[in-house]
């Protein structure tokens, strides 16, 4: 009886009468009485002491060990004793047991409340089968849509960001206190009008931080006119990346050049003889065929000297199946057709092997190899044999490159690399970004194409253009950035001089970016939670319940 009594809701409020144990059903009932002998009224708050009458309460309480636990609680009916009270009989309140007209006590749902804003519904109610509680999801969900949001106040600091309810068709708006780094609000869409009237009802924001969206600026005009808006670094430069990638995607013929020079500058100074390796791979098929070469040869390397398949696929970057289906091949697996769109076999499949075995050795009379295989059975024509021969002339003997000693590799260290990497081609994409990477993160390879870029001279006014604008945001020099704007605005670079009016359109947010510390960075987190809530949730989460998650658990 004593442990029983440390065990209940409220050492205060109800007293143990007795308990029984059902060891059939698992259950343990115990019976417990209200202590109070005054009570208030919930409607006029005057205290009495006149009992009306008695009655019980059937509640579920936390499971104790592997028994479900049901209390029967006996509580009172009192008489109001306030004549102008429209309420003559009330029934005594314990708050700390059990919410008025509730079948759960307040520590039971508040379990129960804590699973469902941590996992959602269906994986909450998979673990209360096994804690005991039982509950479906829809349970679940309606104790999380009961909760009230906190009440919160008005941010000095404000960053807003959009997020997708389902990509491409409807989006929301998230909003996030900077000052505490806390989600407060969830807006049901990303419209201008939407977002003012929010400000117009929370007045006192000082600081807006955003991207460069429009219609969020246009919102916070209307909003908030008097605070100061911010627009996000790091959006700055993504919309200088795009830029560049338009600029360089105009200039293919300079990026070839570049990607010429790099190749030549890497080649052996003595004369390739036939057996060795190619300087450079002319198709894209060639360059993956030779990364995962690479990475087949490692794997077997590697199993050889007992990792176990998980420290194999760790140190190599692949997947744990890939790595069984390289060491389930004895020779290396090429790339086959997906399934599906598998190409119908050919009758020269048989005789490819022998064909690529002559050609490499020097014998590539395409006459003559097909005579040869017709004498070992080939029904096919002679121009089928010609179109492959064709395919064999433009393509390289396969290469093996040279590996570095895999004795030295300690536990799931650093992943021995080739001799002879596979360079990535120099695409728009890859030539702006290596524009924007830091220079500290820069290979020296990698350094050395930037240097070729930036003298080509079709593309130096732009790199010295983006340079310019990358030290202004990362330095945050914003003395310099009304020189910059006006040189990047006469500029002669379509992209780039489009890019930079957009920003004199939008300069105060862009001076103010290069002026405060304050930055958007928050508010992404916050949205990828976000992302993983709504994932979680299958996608059918509303905008109520994700709101309460995302901010209660917080």
């Amino acid at each position: 009886m004593e442990l029983l009594q440390h065990l209940l809701p409220s050492q205060t409020d109800v007293s143990l009468n007795s308990w029984s144990i059902d060891p059939a059903n698992q259950q343990l009932v115990v019976n417990l009485c209200s202590t109070q002998t005054v009570a208030c009224c919930p409607l006029c708050h005057r205290s009495t002491d006149r009992i009306h009458s008695h009655y019980e309460r059937t509640l579920r309480d936390l499971p104790l060990v592997q028994f479900t636990l049901t209390i029967l609680l006996q509580v009172c009916k009192f008489f109001c004793l306030n004549e102008r009270c429209p309420r003559r009989i009330f029934t005594e309140r314990l708050p700390e047991v059990v919410a008025p007209w509730a079948r759960r006590t307040t520590r039971y749902t508040a379990q129960l409340e804590a699973m469902g804003l941590a996992l959602g519904g269906s994986a909450a109610a998979r673990l209360s089968h096994q804690l005991g509680y039982g509950y479906s999801r829809n349970t679940i969900l309606r104790a999380i849509s009961k909760l009230p949001l906190p009440v919160m106040a008005t941010p000095k600091i404000l960053g807003v960001d959009d997020f997708a309810f389902r990509t491409g068709h409807h989006y929301g708006t998230i909003l996030v206190d900077l000052e505490t780094n806390q989600p407060i609000a969830l807006l049901p869409d990303r419209a201008a009008g939407t977002l003012a009237a929010w400000l117009k009802e929370h007045p006192g924001v000082k600081i807006l931080s955003r991207d460069r969206s429009k219609a969020y600026r246009r919102g916070m005009s209307d909003g908030a006119p008097d605070a100061i808006q911010v627009a996000d670094r790091f959006h700055l430069l993504q919309n200088l990346e795009e830029a560049l990638e338009k600029v360089f995607k105009g200039q293919t013929q300079s990026l070839e050049q570049v990607e010429q020079q790099q190749i030549q500058a890497q080649q052996p100074t003595e004369a390739p003889t036939p057996e060795a390796a190619p300087d450079r791979y002319r198709t894209q098929r060639e360059v993956n065929r030779a990364i995962r070469l690479e990475k087949w040869e490692q794997t077997h390397a590697l199993r050889k000297q007992g990792y176990a398949i998980k420290d194999i696929a760790h140190h190599l970057g692949i997947g744990e199946r890939t790595v069984y289906t390289y060491l389930a091949a004895s020779t290396f697996p090429e790339w086959q057709y997906p399934v599906g769109r598998r190409r119908n076999p050919s009758c020269l499949d048989p005789y490819k092997a022998y064909l690529s075995e002559q050609w490499q050795q020097g014998r590539q009379q395409t006459k003559q190899l097909f005579g040869e295989i017709q004498q070992q059975g080939y029904p096919g024509s002679y121009m089928t044999v010609a179109r492959y021969t064709r395919q064999l002339r433009c393509s390289l003997p396969s290469i093996k490159p040279s590996r570095e000693s895999l004795n030295d590799l300690p536990g799931r260290g650093p992943a021995p690399s080739p001799a002879t990497p596979v360079s990535e081609p120099l695409s728009a994409k890859r030539a702006a970004w290596l524009l924007l990477t830091r220079p500290e993160n820069l290979t020296p390879e990698e350094k050395t194409l930037l240097e070729k870029l930036g003298q080509q001279p079709k593309l130096s006014g732009a790199i010295a253009l983006a340079q310019g604008f990358i030290k202004l945001v990362r330095e945050r020099l914003p003395g310099e950035f009304d020189d910059w704007l006006e040189t990047a605005v006469s500029s002669s670079i379509k992209a780039l001089r489009s890019f930079a009016k957009g920003l004199q359109e939008d300069y105060d947010a862009v001076k103010a970016a290069l002026t405060l510390e304050v930055s958007n960075g928050p508010v992404e987190g916050q949205n990828n939670r976000l992302k993983m809530l709504k994932r979680q949730m299958f996608g059918r989460a509303g905008l109520e319940l994700l709101a309460k998650r995302l901010i209660l658990i917080s």
